[in-house]
């Protein structure tokens, strides 16, 4: 079973797909090529050994405080050798550089179980009490 940590991100202003794409395959650091293998719109990459995966409009909603429906876009790192540091470092540098842009609500989950980090810039669109 893989290990992986997510990030959930919506841009703050109004941004087409490929330019989003763009901007979080140069701060992963990985080109990110659609995939058609999945059921949802999905652009991959690789990162050593850590996967990379953008997923347009996800389809989760708000579960136990986590606002998924209103960050459309998810970022998962996923690791094949269960060494989820490698995959939560990864993720972690990603997520200080969105957070750095300024661009993006963002927050980063554990397997979607539990909130690693949180940078919600709309408290109506579900941020935590």
């Amino acid at each position: 079973m893989a290990a992986h940590v997510e990030i959930f991100l919506r841009p703050l202003e109004a941004a087409p797909v490929p330019s989003v794409v763009g901007e979080v395959a140069e701060l992963v650091g990985t080109p990110l090529l659609r995939e058609q293998k999945y059921q949802d719109e999905a652009y991959v990459g690789r990162r050593g050994d850590v996967a990379v995966e953008l997923f347009v409009n996800h389809g989760y909603e708000i579960y136990d405080d986590m606002p998924f429906a209103t960050h459309p876009y998810m970022l998962r790192f996923r690791t094949l050798d269960r060494d989820v540091e490698d995959a939560r470092s990864s993720m972690q540098r990603t997520y200080d550089a969105l957070k750095a842009t300024g661009k993006f609500s963002l927050f980063s989950t554990y397997d979607l179980q539990y909130v690693i980090d949180e940078d919600i810039d709309d408290p109506a669109a579900g941020a935590r009490s």
